[in-house]
């Protein structure tokens, strides 16, 4: 869907004025033509009346006296001798040689009189102004369209020749300038709960306090993403185990619809894969996926063949419809997050892609008779609890009985207890649970390796730490995550893979200016969601300082504003020590801890157990806000 902001209409109402000033212009143009012509047909002295006077106009007709009427016409139109004999008649005859040598020397001295008038009329005069080409368009035209005509300063004002000032004739400048000018472009790099945050919160807030000198450039928000579609990764412990439990069109939220009431500002979604981030070119290059991103990237780089940033001018060339395109940016929010070993936990690509991993996960799961879940994190907990809960107990509380022949779940956890970074007593407390519902919980082993389809059967091999290994049915890694990085370069990354940016800014120093990055992929965030909506006020409050600057700079390039830029005063963010985390195993409980404090079972079932929150999903396309948010008297989204 491509989205139309005022801009776009208010350049589309302008052109259509252009065209009209262009067609009165060429009017003008060709009236003044008309009467040019009209005034070297009017005759100025006797002579070139008589040669211009009207031929008779009359009839042709038969007879006698018609022959002799059209004889008077043809002596008329040969033009009158100036020496003719007062005794003649019409009808008379003048001596043939008189009248030959008297017309040949008059003929002569008129043409010559007539072709020095005609010289006289077509000589240029330097002190009018330079005449352009007929199909040249007006000043006004120029204007409106965004492009300048005017020679440029270092050539000067020399005499005007028929060709134009300096020989050039009017034709489109490189550079546009007005409403054809290309808006900057604020690029968000990741469309999950950092990105659609960042993104609303740039169109609600922080475009209001932009473009506030009459130099500020127009700004156009570009969010590129692999997916159009958010994956409620929350409730895929659930998702994960039958279809009907949490369904795909509540779990994949579209995202296009929740800009639907941004449509007055200038802002385009782009699918599309960034692979490579340039912070010398100051460019992003982006592999599309599906015809429609690339229709879309052409149509933001289309017009940028000049782009000046930070004081570079950068060359880009797109090919038209091209599946790798390069985005230059004025602004960078790098929001792309962090991904699961496995397609069931997270997206990985098109939201496509983990439905399939969906589906057929289903249907191995509903044959399968031994289960490995590897994690002893609150993923791996989660989801080893759901199998056990879902499969191997039918019927509704309190007529709740455990199935004749329940399926193996074993659960290694890889340290010396469940949820090693919470308290040891909820730690305690999940195990307990767990082998209520019957998993086998081993401790202290890992998963060194693992083959899938090794036999015939289709089973997996799963090969431990502890020198053995143990053969299952489905194999479900739960394992962590790891930074969706691989597009920036070396210099900018910790050895785990992490965006090394400021803990307290937000920004990425060693980028440049105006780069920023925000979520998993950062090295402050500790991979909690609360991480993420706790430093989005202060990215955009940060960004909004360094764009204004940016702005009175242009304003004032000799440091003229320097008193207002150094009031900007930036955000700091506070990273929070309380925990809180919700943990469902059984179908009415689980552990949790909000706010540092242990809460009971039924409390976990109520925040999320019930139904992983899927409720509060369309508030992250929607508005950006925090899905956990505690509304208070001040309304604080993020909070």
């Amino acid at each position: 869907m491509d989205l139309l902001p005022p801009t776009y209409i208010e350049e589309r109402l302008a052109a259509d004025e252009a065209k009209r000033l262009a067609a009165l212009q060429q009017e003008m143009l060709q009236h003044k033509a008309q009467q040019a012509r009209e005034q070297q047909i009017t005759p100025r002295n006797l002579t070139q009346a008589l040669l211009r006077r009207p031929p008779l106009s009359r009839p042709n007709s038969s007879g006698v006296l018609g022959g002799i009427y059209q004889g008077f016409v043809k002596a008329a139109s040969a033009g009158p001798s100036p020496l003719v004999s007062p005794l003649s008649t019409p009808c008379a005859t003048p001596p043939p040689g008189m009248n030959k040598q008297v017309n040949s020397a008059e003929m002569e001295r008129l043409i010559a009189e007539q072709k020095r008038d005609a010289d006289i009329q077509l000589k240029p005069s330097v002190d009018k102004t330079p005449h352009y080409e007929p199909n040249a368009p007006s000043d006004d035209f120029q204007v409106l369209a965004g492009f300048t005509n005017a020679p440029s300063e270092k050539d000067g004002l020399n005499e005007p020749t028929t060709k134009g000032v300096n020989g050039h004739k009017r034709q489109p400048s490189k550079t546009p300038t007005g409403l054809g000018a290309e808006p900057l472009n604020v690029v968000i790099l990741g469309a999950s709960f950092g990105g659609l945050s960042c993104a609303h919160h740039f169109l609600d807030y922080t475009i209001n306090n932009l473009s506030k000198t009459s130099t500020a450039p127009n700004y156009r928000l570009v969010i590129v993403s692999p997916s159009t579609h958010i994956y409620w990764n929350i409730g895929a412990p659930r998702a994960l185990v039958a279809p009907g439990l949490i369904k795909h069109d509540d779990a994949f939220i579209p995202i296009e619809p929740g800009f639907h009431r941004h449509r007055g500002h200038q802002f385009t979604i782009i699918q599309g894969l960034c692979t490579e981030m340039d912070p010398e070119k100051r460019t992003v290059t982006v592999e599309l996926i599906g015809s429609q991103a690339q229709k879309r990237a052409s149509q933001v780089v289309k017009r940028s063949s000049k782009f000046i940033s930070m004081g570079l001018e950068i060359e880009t060339i797109p090919l038209p419809d091209a599946k790798v395109q390069t985005i230059p940016y004025h602004a960078l929010i790098m929001a792309t997050g962090s991904s699961a070993h496995s397609e069931l936990l997270s997206l990985h690509g098109p939201h496509l892609n983990t439905i399939g991993a969906l589906n057929a996960f289903h249907a191995k799961v509903a044959a399968a008779k031994s289960i490995v879940v590897c994690g002893g994190g609150c993923s791996g907990v989660e989801t080893a609890g759901q199998l056990a809960t879902f499969l191997n107990y039918r019927g509704r509380w309190p007529f709740r009985k455990r199935v004749k022949v329940p399926k193996q779940i074993i659960l290694f956890t890889g340290s010396e207890r469940c949820l090693p970074a919470l308290v040891p007593k909820m730690g305690q407390q999940a195990e307990i649970q767990l082998k209520r519902l019957g998993v086998d919980v081993r401790h202290n082993i890992r998963v060194l390796d693992v083959k899938e389809n090794f036999d015939l059967t289709g089973q997996t091999n799963v090969v431990l730490s502890d020198e053995t290994s143990i053969i299952a049915d489905l194999y479900l890694p739960c394992t962590g995550v790891g930074p969706n990085s691989s597009y920036v370069p070396a210099t900018l990354r910790d050895d785990k893979g992490y965006i090394s940016n400021n803990p307290d800014t937000m920004r990425v120093d060693a980028a440049g200016q105006r780069v920023y990055a925000i979520g998993d992929v950062a090295t402050y965030s500790q991979n909690y969601v609360l991480d993420v909506y706790a430093a989005v006020p202060v990215l955009m409050h940060n960004l909004s300082n360094d764009l204004v600057a940016h702005e009175l700079r242009l304003a004032s390039p000799y440091g003229g504003n320097q008193e207002e830029i150094d009031a900007l005063v930036d955000d700091v963010y506070v990273q929070r020590h309380v925990d809180s985390q919700l943990c469902p195993i059984t179908r009415f409980g689980g552990v949790g801890m909000l706010m540092d404090k242990v809460i009971p079972k039924p409390m976990v079932h109520l925040l999320k157990g019930h139904d992983y929150r899927v409720c509060k999903a369309k508030m992250v396309t929607v508005n950006g806000g925090n899905p956990y948010a505690i509304k208070t008297a001040l309304g604080n989204k993020y909070e």
